[in-house]
């Protein structure tokens, strides 16, 4: 069922706008479900109002049964400006009422919404921005307006920019409305009834395929009777029922104005994609004739954090308009799904291994049915955050860690930002006053959550990469009861003297920069941060990778410096703190199961080991060789070894490589359904 909520209005007093000034400007918007839950924003599209009159209402995606379920999101939806409920020529008094009202872009839209999240309803993050067409692309600009206020953003049927045949196509429309005989420069005095039916007829043929049309999708299954009843109750009717013509014409010139690189990039659009630090989920539709899924693979080509799902519909631009079931499940089943947005754990007074934490918090997220007696945990490793996506190459529907298969636990370790951190963490403890934390340590806070919250008696695996492997060998030794089998990828049961003594470089670029003041900077400190990058970034790959160009990354970057600025300076310029990066370090290096129970005795607390192992290293990894995993598999009870066949060093076990993540996929699906 959908939702029905009140319509609020928000004022913001006096409010400048491209086109000039609005001496009160109002935001009509709604909300859903609990201010306690993730934040979703789901602003109105061209022709769609808060209310039900017109073309498009708002609440087809939100309600128990849709994508946007108000029990698990606080939704806020939001009229744009120009849309006869926000501040529109039809509603605002003189002197910038009709035809005089203003120019208005989707930057001053988001302006308005972003003031009605943090000063009215004390929002202090969004989980998601979603949207429809223009609705698309104010997700867009979200993205680059706020690059630290959203976590997430999906477009359907929309774009970063209106491209030139966009902008074309609604020249039709408006010359339409603008030349009829009533509608007189915008001063009509009653509903301009020939201009507005002549708009929705020139707009019609644009929203649906050619093959829809062929095939007589505007009888809507014995509604109308011939193409001439559908346009007239549908297009004429949608428009004249619900609209003003001044709103109509402010409205479009809003989206043929659409560019999101105009905001902070010098019209640079690559740029300013490729600076986007939210994950997105891009949607066109297959046969959309004016926001193209070729306009969005070009896109695709500049965002660092984004998947592609072309929506196979022949319903044009309004398959992602809630027109037919079919595709609002392809919608749904993409955008929101078996996962949980980030939640936190709260463990209050909680020891580790370099004293206390008073307020302990572990983050997680959760993927399929909580019911599943099959439960999967998979930790993050170095430089992975659950907010960035991280876990979500081996977790989904026909990947190794299939949520209609397995219930799924992503945790992030103590220090990534999102547990409790060296940056989140008020004093005493803040900043490099964060105590010491060891691997059992988060495997102690993790078992909590599962027990305690989640109310799980049995692990049926636990997987990791890097850091999360180290996790995963620590789970059997830490609850050697608990675990029935575990992965680990390019990791080892310990850290080597060698893999140490690397981290020792990149630590000491940053400790010895200029700006990290022993850790108390009061601003980034990018040069420690930097460097920090571009020591770490030679160890990460083989020597046949950097011999054979692979960081041009085919074509992505024109030379190496290119790929160590964007990719490792900015990568942790832009997501990590540097206290963080240093607390998470010293727990990799201070790896070792066997100083849990087994008194150093290294080999003894392998043989100890109940649990089935499959252990994964890479040919060509310089910090965790594979020839560390062989001697451990030799003293493992019941493991399987198997050689990832990569040039692409370490990483080759995580997202980078989809070969790489192939291999890795076929031999876990093939460890999990074993007996």
């Amino acid at each position: 069922m959908s939702q029905v909520a009140e319509i609020q209005y928000y004022h913001h007093g006096r409010f400048r706008v491209a086109g000039g000034v609005l001496p009160d400007a109002i935001t009509a918007y709604q909300t859903f479900g609990d201010p306690k839950n993730p934040v979703i924003v789901f602003p109105t599209c061209y022709g769609g109002k808060l209310d039900t009159n017109g073309l498009l209402g708002q609440s087809y995606m939100v309600g128990e049964d849709k994508v946007l379920d108000p029990r698990k999101y606080y939704v806020v939806t939001f009229a744009l400006f120009s849309n006869g409920e926000s501040s529109s020529p039809s509603n605002t008094p003189a002197p910038y009422n009709g035809p005089y009202f203003p120019t208005i872009t989707y930057e001053d839209n988001i302006r308005a919404q972003h003031a009605v999240l943090t000063q009215k309803l004390g929002v202090k993050k969004v989980f998601c921005v979603i949207g429809f067409s223009m609705g698309a692309q104010q997700a867009y600009y979200w993205s680059v307006m706020y690059p630290d206020f959203l976590e997430r953003y999906i477009p359907i049927c929309g774009s970063a920019r209106t491209s030139p045949h966009n902008q074309c196509f609604l020249e039709g429309p408006k010359a339409a409305l603008s030349a009829s005989k009533d509608f007189q420069d915008g001063h009509y005095k009653s509903v301009p009834q020939h201009g507005l039916r002549a708009f929705g007829r020139v707009y019609s043929a644009w929203a649906y395929s050619q093959r829809w049309f062929a095939r007589k999708g505007y009888l809507f299954n014995g509604k109308y009777t011939n193409l001439n009843d559908f346009l007239r109750e549908e297009w004429e009717n949608g428009f004249l029922e619900g609209w003003d013509a001044n709103d109509l014409l402010t409205l479009l010139k809003t989206w043929q104005m659409g560019d999101v690189s105009l905001i902070r990039d010098g019209s640079h659009f690559g740029n300013c994609l490729g600076a986007i630090k939210a994950r997105g989920l891009i949607m066109p539709c297959k046969t959309d004739l004016y926001f193209t899924p070729e306009d969005s693979q070009n896109e695709m080509q500049f965002l660092n954090n984004a998947k592609l799902v072309i929506i196979d519909s022949e319903w044009g631009h309004m398959a992602g308009a809630g027109s037919n079931a079919h595709d609002d499940e392809s919608v749904q089943a993409e955008a929101l799904p078996m996962q949980t947005p980030i939640q936190y754990y709260h463990h209050g007074r909680f020891k580790v291994a370099g004293g206390v934490l008073p307020d302990a918090v572990t983050a997680y997220r959760t993927y399929g049915d909580p019911s599943n007696d099959k439960v999967i945990v998979f930790p993050t490793c170095y430089g992975a955050k659950l907010a960035l996506g991280s876990q979500d190459y081996l977790v989904g529907e026909g990947k190794a860690l299939d949520p209609t298969k397995y219930f799924i636990v992503t945790f992030a370790l103590f220090c990534n930002g999102e547990s409790s951190s060296p940056s989140n963490t008020p004093a005493p403890y803040g900043g490099p006053y964060f105590p010491f934390v060891s691997y059992e340590d988060n495997i102690r806070a993790q078992h909590a959550v599962l027990t305690k919250h989640l109310g799980v008696r049995k692990l049926f695996s636990v997987v990791g990469f890097s850091m999360g492997g180290q996790q995963a060998y620590h789970w059997p030794v830490v609850f050697p009861d608990f675990v029935e089998r575990f992965v680990s990828i390019c990791s080892s049961a310990r850290t080597s003297p060698h893999n140490q003594c690397f981290l020792e470089g990149p630590k000491a670029a940053m400790l010895a920069s200029k700006d990290f003041a022993d850790g108390h900077y009061q601003s980034t400190p990018q040069h420690g941060i930097r460097a920090f990058g571009r020591v770490y970034s030679a160890w990460a790959y083989g020597q046949t990778w950097f011999r054979e160009y692979k960081y041009l990354m085919d074509g992505e970057y024109p030379d190496l410096n290119s790929f160590l600025r964007e990719r490792w300076e900015g990568g942790y310029v832009n997501n990590w703190d540097a206290n963080d990066m240093i607390a998470l370090l010293t727990t990799w290096q201070k790896g070792d199961i066997s100083i849990i129970r087994d008194g150093g005795d290294y080999e003894k607390a392998l043989k100890s080991i109940k649990a089935k192992a499959l252990i994964m290293p890479s040919k060509t990894d310089l910090y965790f060789p594979p020839e560390d995993s062989e001697t451990e598999v030799s003293h493992l009870r019941d493991a399987k070894l198997y050689v990832i066949p990569s040039i692409w060093g370490h990483v080759a076990g995580g997202s980078s490589n989809p070969s790489d993540v192939a291999f890795i996929t076929e031999k876990i699906t093939e460890f999990l359904q074993a007996p």
